[in-house]
Formats: C-alpha cells, structure tokens, sequence
C-alpha cells in the first residue's frame, strides 16, 4: 500500500474549489498506463474519488448523496475514459508490432510460427472472457491486450468486453475513495482489501474453468482411446 502521506499531499496539491484539473490528472496518469507507467490504476482511481470529496458540498458520503454528487459522477466518467484509452493503446501496439516482435531473432525460437497460430485462435474463440478475467489482473493486463490486439480480435469486441469490465471497477475504486474521503489511511486500507477480494473471486472463476477444460479434455481421450479403429 502506498504511504498514506504522500497520497495526502498529492490531493493536497490538485483539491480546490474546481475539479477539472483533477479530472485531467486522473485521465492522464491513467492513459500513462497504457505506455507503460508502473502505478496502479486503483490508487489513480481512489485519489480521484478523494479530490471528488474534497469538492464536494456533502456533509457525509451518503449512497443518495453521492448518486446526485456531479463531480463523483464526472470523476467515474474521465476514470473509464482514461482506462479505456489506455487499454486501447495496449490492443492497438499489439496489433500493429505484435508481427515484429515475434519475428525478432531471440524470440523467434520460443515464440513459433504453429505456437502463435494457435494462441491466436484460442483468443479468437475465447477473446471476450480473456479480456475480462485480464481487466481484474494488473500484472497480466497489459501483455495480455497486447496478445489479444495481435491475435486481431475485433476491436470493437475487445472495447465492449474491456468497457464492461471497467464499468465494474473504476465506479468501485473512485466511490470509494469518495466515501472515506476524510481518512485517505482508511480509503487505501479498504481498496486494498476490495483489491484482494475482487482477485480471489478471478482467480476462483480461473480454477473453475481449469478444471472445466481439464475434465472436457479428459472425456475427450476416453472417447477416443475407446472408439473403434
């Protein structure tokens, strides 16, 4: 977790009576990420949702409150925005280098021309649910996208999917910065358990799917050790 003071003085520095260079932080820092800036985009998001409560006239984070808060609601709307862009960014440098990459010389051994073919149909067939379970895995985002622009699956598919994702997240991550706004400890306290809760349930529905794949497989030699010559 990131120290709560610095955090601190970083809203310190961007609160004021107007959002808007909030907002254009929170958007870019987190199309940033889709270049390859190593922060997380949850505590990008978390300080939005504290700037959003630094501006607002609210006396407590209340949920009816901040339903009708229009600067939390502008706050989500610029966070998705730079998410999406940032992950447009990833698909679209994979589908335009991902070619390169793999024909450079040191790769070309690992990554071969049967190994990629295949890659790319696994993601053709299975690209929406790659690009969600990828949404909620920060490490493995980034070079996921880059695989799924190079295996050319329709950009408006991986959008819709990417956007679906993202519309669970970043509401998450800027209410609840908002609703702990006056103890920015306790704010990066509960991201950070939401964070490893929202994980275990990917990393459970990735087991499930496993073991669905494992056991389909499994049946599919049976059938085929018994069948006739």
């Amino acid at each position: 977790m990131l120290d709560p003071a610095l955090i601190e003085r970083i809203v310190d520095r961007l609160a004021g009576d107007s959002l808007h260079l909030g907002y254009a932080v929170v958007f870019s820092v987190l199309v940033l990420c889709g270049f390859g800036l190593p922060l997380p985009e949850d505590i990008v998001l978390v300080t939005g949702g504290l700037l959003a409560w630094r501006a607002s006239d609210l006396a407590e984070a209340t949920v009816s409150g901040m339903l009708h808060d229009t600067g939390l609601l502008s706050m989500v709307g610029f966070g998705l925005a730079g998410i999406l862009v940032g992950d447009s960014i990833i698909y679209l440098a994979g589908r335009r280098l991902g070619h390169r990459l793999a024909e450079l010389r040191p790769l070309r051994r690992i990554i071969t021309p049967e190994k990629l073919t295949e890659a790319e149909q696994l993601l053709r067939r299975r690209g929406p649910l790659v690009v969600v379970i990828a949404r909620f895995l920060p490490g493995l985002r980034a070079p996921t996208y880059f695989t799924v622009g190079h295996a050319k699956v329709p950009y408006w598919e991986f959008l819709l999917f990417d956007g679906a994702a993202a519309t669970v997240s970043a509401p998450l991550w800027v209410c609840l910065g908002f609703y702990f706004g006056s103890n920015i400890a306790e704010a990066l306290r509960a991201s950070t358990r939401f964070g490893h809760l929202i994980l275990a349930a990917v990393l459970a529905v990735v087991a499930g799917l496993g073991i669905r794949w494992w056991q389909r497989r499994r049946a599919e030699r049976a059938r085929a050790g018994g069948a006739p010559p």
